[in-house]
């Protein structure tokens, strides 16, 4: 975090000469929440319940290096995920033992604090690729079902990306996935038992990501 805080504020003025600060926001698309491990899960029932959405938005600094950049950003993420599955349950009806399909539905929402360190190349003109590591830290959550508590709030994943910059504006293609895998153990789904289930929030995300830059020379007293 320290770093970051110094990309955002070294005082360089040959290095505000070639950076800009700017905003940024973005639509995700990503796969969390879902309800993973249930042995009884009945595999070809489609419930068509997944939806898993969010938006982001944040600050970001770009130092130009020419024919690469390196871009630090802090971002806040709201995302809201809605999944089901189905599964089978043994009744004891009058001494006759059968089988029923139970619908399990989950929702499950959070906030976190994102900090991706992103080093670019510019492949051609306007066009560039991108990778580099993202820390992020869980602020909140919440969900339908009980679940256990969070004890390792802090995720790394790995970002890629492409992007197109015309002038102050750019618009990039981003994926991301998490180095760590992420489970909750389900406690209590509405009074449903679900033996030996959690919920896998592991980061798996792409994005759409519109940018708008200020150059520093702005910040800049006039001669």
């Amino acid at each position: 975090m320290r770093i970051l805080i110094l990309l955002f504020l070294i005082p360089s003025s040959s290095i505000f000469a070639q950076g800009n600060l700017g905003v940024n926001f973005g639509l995700n698309d990503d796969n969390f929440g879902s309800i993973e491990n249930i042995k009884t899960k009945i595999d070809d029932y489609d419930l068509d319940l997944k939806n898993s959405t969010g938006f982001q938005l944040g600050l970001f600094t770009e130092i130009d290096l020419i024919t690469f950049y390196i871009r630090p950003e802090i971002n806040l993420i709201f995302s809201k995920s809605k999944n089901g599955t189905a599964f089978t349950s043994a009744n004891n009806n009058t001494n006759i033992l059968s089988e029923s399909i139970n619908i399990a539905e989950h929702t499950y929402k959070s906030t976190d604090i994102q900090v991706p360190i992103i080093f670019g190349y510019k492949v051609l003109g306007p066009i560039s690729i991108f990778a580099g590591p993202t820390f992020k830290y869980n602020l909140s959550n919440s969900s339908n079902f009980d679940l256990e508590e969070i004890e390792d709030k802090y995720n790394l994943s790995l970002l890629l990306g492409t992007r197109v910059k015309v002038k102050s504006f750019s618009v990039g293609l981003r994926y991301e996935r998490g180095l760590n895998n992420n489970e909750l153990l389900i406690i209590n789904a509405n009074g449903i038992d679900i033996d030996n289930a959690n919920i896998d929030t592991t980061t798996n995300k792409l994005s759409l990501n519109i940018s708008y830059d200020i150059p520093y020379d702005l910040f800049k007293k006039k001669d």
